[in-house]
């Protein structure tokens, strides 16, 4: 093969391999661990993350909560939800499909290592949502989770 071919494959190679980058699926959840903490204690770090964030502390619950009597909901298993009223007024007015997203929403698991911090990401979430600028909000509260995220396991 002659150099300027070989050039010429070589660059088609790597234009295929960025392509094929850039087209990687979005993961579904995102996801962190507090190692050695307790519920009580993770629960403590992600409100703080959130305010910190620019977010408010909406509610948090037993996954269970209503569903069975309060003395025998699961604790080890909670939902954890906040909000940016700004973020959420701006993205309903792009698109009232994004009501699929709010409140935010964390669910928690405690494991023997610690506690598990998982959300569904806002951008595989939308994919299918013909929106781009939905889509660019969703890309700024996925960095908002994965920030939330970092903080309340640091």
């Amino acid at each position: 093969m002659s150099y300027p071919l070989r050039q010429l494959f070589l660059l088609a190679l790597l234009i295929c391999a960025s392509l094929a980058r850039a087209a990687e699926p979005e993961p579904m959840i995102l996801s962190a661990t507090a190692e050695g903490r307790t519920m009580d204690q993770a629960i403590a770090a992600l409100t703080q993350a959130v305010v910190n964030h620019n977010y408010t502390f909406v509610r948090q619950q037993a996954i269970d909560s209503r569903l069975v009597p309060y003395a025998r909901e699961v604790r080890s298993v909670r939902l954890f939800y906040f909000c940016n009223f700004a973020k959420m007024d701006r993205a309903l007015r792009l698109d009232p499909r994004a009501a699929q997203l709010m409140p935010c929403r964390i669910t928690l698991v405690e494991t023997p290592a610690g506690v598990d911090l998982m959300a569904v990401n806002p951008v595989w979430a939308t994919q299918n949502i013909d929106n781009p600028a939905l889509h660019e909000e969703c890309r700024d509260l996925k960095r908002d989770y994965l920030a939330i995220l970092e903080e309340a396991t640091l």
